[in-house]
């Protein structure tokens, strides 16, 4: 009688973090293509090779995995970003601080539609009113404000951390919304004017000496 041969140490499935990994990855596509709402749970499960039963392992909800890839998304760009941060000298920190916000300016830019489609923004180009919403917690904003708390020499009438990262935080999440709606070709240079002027508001605000 015969026998099939296994190859060895293979394993017959995915380990449960890779699965994770494929129905996130499957649903950034689908909900990027089809939007949230008109998105259906199948066509995810369908792109990451798993039953609809394997995905409520995970997810009790599509909202459940919306918030998931919210999670994912954060921490990706809050991991970005200190790395582009922490390549600088620890006593460099307006260079720190440039390189943040124009990161971020960048990043943005980078991943615009899965991050307008998980937070619900306007889409591009669309020609209705633009609402931008931040949430509560919110660990990139928060990144931020430590970064700004790093400061050394912060002159006596600094404005506090915690409001000057709410401030300029806004500033430049809204700033970067509108530029999207402008025509592809101009995005580049659009955004290195925006870079150039939301440093310029940051170092006025901080107090930081020219």
């Amino acid at each position: 009688m015969s026998r099939r041969r296994l190859t060895p140490g293979r394993p017959r499935t995915k380990p449960a973090e890779e699965r994770y990994a494929d129905i996130l990855d499957a649903a950034e596509r689908v909900f990027v293509e089809r939007g949230i709402h008109a998105a259906r749970l199948d066509e995810v499960t369908e792109r990451a090779g798993v039953a609809i039963g394997t995905f409520y392992l995970y997810f009790g909800s599509k909202h459940d995995l919306m918030l998931a890839l919210r999670a994912r998304f954060i921490d990706r760009l809050v991991r970005r970003q200190d790395a582009v941060v922490r390549s600088l000298p620890a006593d460099d920190w307006v260079g720190r601080l440039d390189a943040w916000l124009s990161d971020a300016v960048r990043a943005y830019v980078e991943h615009a539609e899965l991050h307008d489609v998980l937070y619900d923004h306007t889409p591009i180009n669309a020609k209705t009113t633009i609402q931008v919403a931040l949430e509560t917690e919110n660990a990139h904003l928060e990144a931020f404000r430590r970064l700004i708390a790093e400061r050394r020499d912060a002159p006596a009438d600094a404005p506090d951390p915690a409001m000057a990262a709410n401030l300029i935080y806004s500033a430049w999440y809204g700033a970067t919304h509108v530029l999207l709606h402008h025509q592809a070709g101009e995005i580049d240079r659009l955004a290195d004017e925006l870079i150039a002027s939301i440093t310029d508001l940051a170092h006025r605000y901080l107090h930081v000496e020219p």
